[in-house]
């Protein structure tokens, strides 16, 4: 067992975190056991770290492992970053060597972060998928992983067929759904113009038949959706989705810049969750979330590093971004807080296991170091969302296992 006195920040609701000063937290087996005030001739044993936060583990909803070496790789716009960068890097992980290194090293990086919870695209190739899973095992990580899905409009080394690309989805799915408590298989279509409809509807279907995760993009830039538009000849990209059968409560769509109400109504409809991506749209862009319109509708909303669109794996940073890429509307340190733990962790149905600091959950948490300077403890949540890096991670845990230590 672990027995630990620092100070504690925990999500309650979307508005809400408490703040436990001077705070025991104890674990053992991976379940958190108890989380009481310290009590002096008692609390004998602990490890001292008061000058330390200790957070529920944070959690990315949405980044790309095959993408993590070109982070801050500048293009204008989308298309042409995929195509400049994005695709000769994935290709690389034909190479099993490379790909075992590159997810090697992204891991680490995401542990280094605090994050404990990752869902994650692979480059196209069942190896570079299997090769993830292998690293996520090893190193202990908490993560969907999904092999990226395309059969059109891209450089042909990243095509497959679409019966070969289906019948591989669905094999990895088998080997890795429910298999260990701490992976599992989210099926991942790029986006709809490398996807045929065809392929999106087998996707979609086989997920629907096995309420299996899916992930993918919608309306992240214009000329991505007047593309779109003139492939599938709808009248909007989401339509493309729901002709297909693709809008699920098990579907993560990420970025979602440009819909109208219609779309957003839509997307509520079928209860699809969102993965808001800030750091990414400024980087190419893209556009300006709709956070309101999109909240007021009750639709999940998580938040994403997007690497390598975004540039970092920091989700302190992305929820500084989410907030600093509201023109008008603003977004409590409270709520970035809540999304970057709690509301990820709802989002993905795991609130009962992870995202909060209770007993009976696992032990998946970050250690903070406090910067020196004395913060007053109605500003604590501000200052930890939108400092830049003066909270350096000190431990990483996941299921009450040390991945990462300062």
């Amino acid at each position: 067992m672990r027995k630990i006195r620092t100070n504690i920040v925990n999500p309650v609701s979307p508005d809400y975190a408490f703040i436990g000063l001077d705070y025991v937290i104890s674990w053992e087996d991976g379940i958190i056991n108890n989380i009481h005030s310290y009590q002096p001739g008692v609390d004998l044993d602990c490890e001292e770290r008061l000058d330390e936060l200790c957070l529920p583990g944070l959690i990315d909803i949405h980044t790309h492992l095959s993408q993590y070496r070109i982070r801050g790789r500048y293009e204008p716009s989308l298309l042409s970053w995929l195509e400049k960068n994005v695709f000769p890097e994935e290709a690389l992980s034909q190479n099993l060597d490379f790909a075992e290194k590159i997810a090697t090293d992204f891991f680490q990086a995401l542990f280094a972060a605090g994050t404990t919870t990752s869902v994650i695209y692979t480059a196209p190739y069942p190896q570079a998928c299997e090769t993830a899973f292998s690293i996520a095992q090893k190193f202990g990580a908490r993560t969907l992983i999904g092999m990226t899905i395309m059969d059109q409009n891209a450089p042909s080394e990243l095509l497959q067929s679409t019966d070969f690309v289906f019948q591989k989805s669905v094999e990895l799915y088998h080997k890795y759904h429910n298999v260990s408590p701490l992976q599992d298989y989210i099926f991942s279509p790029r986006f709809a113009i490398s996807c045929s409809f065809n392929l999106i509807e087998k996707i979609a279907r086989f997920a629907q038949d096995n309420s299996a995760w899916i992930q993918t993009h919608l309306s992240e830039n214009q000329i991505e959706i007047a593309n779109v538009i003139q492939l599938f000849g709808t009248d909007t990209y989401t339509q493309v989705y729901e002709n297909a059968g693709l809008l699920t409560p098990h579907t993560i769509l990420a970025h979602c810049i440009h819909l109208s109400p219609t779309e957003m109504d839509i997307l509520a409809k079928y209860d699809c969750k969102i993965a808001h991506c800030p750091d990414s749209n400024f980087f190419l862009k893209s556009g300006e979330f709709n956070y309101e319109a999109l909240y007021s509708r009750n639709l999940k909303i998580g938040i994403g590093s997007d690497v390598a669109a975004g540039t970092t794996l920091n989700m302190l940073y992305h929820s500084k971004m989410a907030n600093y890429r509201q023109s008008v509307y603003s977004i409590s340190p409270e709520r970035l807080f809540y999304h970057i733990t709690l509301g990820n962790a709802t989002l993905l149905g795991y609130q009962d296991k992870i995202g909060s600091l209770d007993s009976g959950k696992e032990a998946d948490l970050c250690f903070l170091k406090l910067p020196p300077e004395p913060i007053p403890e109605d500003s604590l949540i501000s200052a930890i969302c939108f400092y830049g890096y003066e909270f350096p991670v000190i431990e990483t845990v996941i299921a009450g296992r040390t991945v990462y230590s300062r």
